[in-house]
């Protein structure tokens, strides 16, 4: 049997996309699971909320800081989509720039390079050219629902030691 010719290092497979898939593909099932699990929370705590009980302030700010949680995540996983892709980095950026992916008289494509945390997937081209992948909305609407989130946690955290000290005033006054 004769040997196999050695492939050269420039000849790339295009499914050879340089990403971690197991990564990639973990974080959106998990982030799934979690997303799924908060909203069979949320929804009958938003939805029968007055009929059972008197809702509180801090059960409501609570809620809504998990909610805004919620959302960023939904986000976020939609963000992490953004940055799959299924072929290597010339047959993806290519298109996005020329409308094909041919490479003849074009600039050289520099790198790509992907992040989960802000979420980016970024084509750099040789003349200073860059497009991301990821829409621009989504680490602003990340940072600003996490934001959020954290603010509704002061704000029950300060309703409960507000509740608990005027329950220890009328203690106070019983006596």
């Amino acid at each position: 049997m004769p040997p196999t010719p050695a492939i050269p290092e420039t000849v790339r497979l295009a499914t050879d996309t340089g990403q971690n898939s197991l990564v990639l593909f973990g974080i959106v099932i998990l982030g799934l699971l979690v997303l799924n699990t908060l909203c069979v929370y949320l929804f009958p705590a938003f939805a029968a909320r007055r009929r059972f009980r008197a809702p509180t302030l801090a059960g409501t700010l609570r809620d809504v800081a998990l909610m805004c949680v919620t959302v960023a995540l939904a986000v976020y996983l939609f963000g992490v989509v953004c940055t799959i892709r299924l072929e290597n980095e010339w047959y993806t950026c290519g298109p996005q720039r020329y409308g094909y992916s041919s490479s003849v008289d074009r600039p050289d494509l520099a790198n790509m390079e992907d992040s989960l945390f802000p979420v980016s997937s970024v084509c750099r081209w040789s003349d200073g050219y860059t497009h991301d992948f990821v829409p621009a909305f989504v680490n602003p609407a990340i940072f600003t629902l996490l934001s959020l989130a954290a603010i509704a946690i002061v704000a029950a955290t300060a309703a409960v030691a507000h509740a608990g000290a005027r329950r220890d005033l009328a203690r106070i006054g019983e006596r």
